[in-house]
């Protein structure tokens, strides 16, 4: 098991004015964190922080803390069914290790932290460069604690600054095919970039795109969750597929044709032929640094959209919509929009990008009910199919631009989302990019984690349809490649 911390711009500006003094000695402070779980994953989302007041801790050079503010600690951790985070500060820059002091504090701290939570004490320490690092104590044996490093820690809001362990995520050694990529931003972003771990939910004709430049980038870790089978109608939009395809899924093909580029020597990837509301989509999703929604469904942007402010992880999203004349002689309009979703900025639901209702109605089943689907006006959402890859082409654009701005920040630069006017050739940008103040996704689920993901979960028949269907398949397959060598066996045998 793999772990990372978690938290907003705002929470990571409270500990640096606290933490890091004028006077360059140590301080420290307690934070609260509930946990997200992904498949090989668990995070510390951190939510709240307590900081000391008058006589809770003594600063002289190094720091200590007295008994009382670690009661209030406990007692406020027991009440809201909260993790302990005790973080402290280096008056040096960088990932942080720790003294011999730093261990044995946390080592007594450990045991009395799980006894009361039932959640391992999170060790965090920031270095004078806002640098930071952390660890999970984890109960090894009744009497045992050990210490495990935290891959990353990342702090999400208008923009993603993300902090990594070199000793468990190494940076990548790129040669000479990547040299034009990192004249653009240098060394020291392209290590930042290649180590995130890009999740895209979606691998259609948008999806398949953003895959395509995520690799060229030089992300090393991408995972591709989508339940879809490649069928005929998909030909014409999706990136690189060809007619012997069709059948297979859609994740597979796509894992398959990255890895044969072999433009990234410890590239990992990981298909996963479920739904974002599946348990296995989901765990898939939380492994993730930042998700690219390219679904055209209002439950699964549902989903994502609680994920995202839930578990802090930055949603990419996009969608296209496209009209033709009545009478089919030509294009009437065509619209296509991208934002970033997620802490500190505006959720889908605000923007518009689906209605509650229409979640609610998918999650029913009646949009996989014939009979009621005839029922609905041709212009709904259900009976809309059309699209473009040349439409596709430009909302992926858009997406990969998001995701960049989102780590670069060029000049201090933030983008909010942007709309594509096909007919006018114009780029609209003004937008809201922040929620109503009673908005129930971005103010209600901000750092809920595993107690909002569980709720999330839902069967879902077509995905189960089509791994039923893809599995027959190949079992088909099977059967059908014996019985041809039976047939030749025998007929080799009457041949003398």
């Amino acid at each position: 098991m793999k772990y990372s911390i978690t938290m907003t711009e705002n929470v990571n500006r409270i500990f640096f004015e606290h933490l890091i003094r004028e006077d360059g000695q140590e301080d420290l402070c307690f934070a609260f964190y509930k946990l997200s779980s992904g498949k090989s994953r668990k995070t510390g989302v951190i939510n709240e922080v307590i900081l000391p007041e008058f006589g809770d801790r003594n600063v002289h050079g190094n720091v200590s803390f007295n008994s009382a503010y670690f009661d209030k600690v406990t007692s406020y951790a027991l009440a809201n069914n909260f993790g302990i985070c005790f973080i402290h500060s280096h008056p040096y820059p960088g990932w942080q290790g720790m003294s011999f002091d730093d261990i044995e504090a946390e080592k007594m701290l450990a045991p009395r932290v799980k006894a009361v939570t039932g959640l391992p004490l999170v060790g965090m320490t920031i270095g004078t460069d806002n640098y930071w690092s952390a660890r999970f104590w984890i109960k090894e044996t009744p009497n045992t604690y050990e210490r495990y490093w935290c891959e990353s820690v990342r702090v999400v809001g208008k923009s993603l600054k993300t902090y990594f362990c070199d000793d468990i995520f190494p940076k990548s050694n790129f040669g000479e095919e990547f040299k034009r990529t990192i004249s653009s931003w240098g060394d020291l972003k392209q290590h930042e970039i290649s180590r995130l771990k890009i999740g895209i939910v979606g691998l259609g004709s948008v999806g398949s795109i953003v895959a395509e430049a995520i690799i060229r980038t030089g992300i090393r870790n991408l995972t591709l969750i989508d339940f879809d089978l490649v069928e005929l109608k998909n030909l014409d939009r999706l990136l690189a597929i060809n007619r012997v395809d069709i059948g297979k899924f859609k994740v597979d093909v796509q894992k398959e044709r990255f890895l044969k580029t072999e433009l990234i020597s410890d590239l990992s990837i990981n298909a996963v032929p479920y739904s974002i509301t599946e348990k296995e989509g989901q765990e898939a999703a939380l492994d993730c640094d930042i998700l690219f929604s390219c679904v055209d469904m209002p439950l699964p942007r549902y989903a994502l959209d609680c994920l995202s402010f839930a578990n802090l992880i930055p949603v990419i999203d996009g969608g296209i919509d496209t009209n033709p004349k009545d009478d089919l002689s030509n294009i009437d309009q065509a619209r296509w929009k991208t934002h970033t979703i997620g802490p500190e900025r505006i959720c889908m639901q605000c923007l518009g990008q689906y209605k509650p209702e229409d979640a609610a109605l998918e999650i029913s089943g009646e949009l996989d009910n014939p009979n009621y689907i005839k029922g609905l006006p041709k212009n709904h959402f259900i009976n809309r199919g059309e699209n473009v890859f040349g439409f596709s082409l430009s909302l992926a654009g858009m997406e990969i631009q998001q995701f960049l701005s989102l780590i670069l920040k060029p000049r201090g630069i933030n983008y909010g989302p942007k709309e594509m006017d096909f007919n006018t050739g114009n780029i609209d940008f003004d937008f809201e990019n922040e929620c109503r103040q009673d908005c129930a996704i971005s103010q209600g689920l901000l750092g809920c984690a595993d107690e909002l993901n569980k709720t999330l979960i839902i069967k879902h028949l077509g995905a189960e349809n089509n791994r039923m269907k893809h599995e027959n398949s190949i079992v088909n397959k099977k059967n059908k490649g014996f019985y041809t060598f039976f047939k030749e066996s025998i007929n080799s045998l009457f041949s003398f």
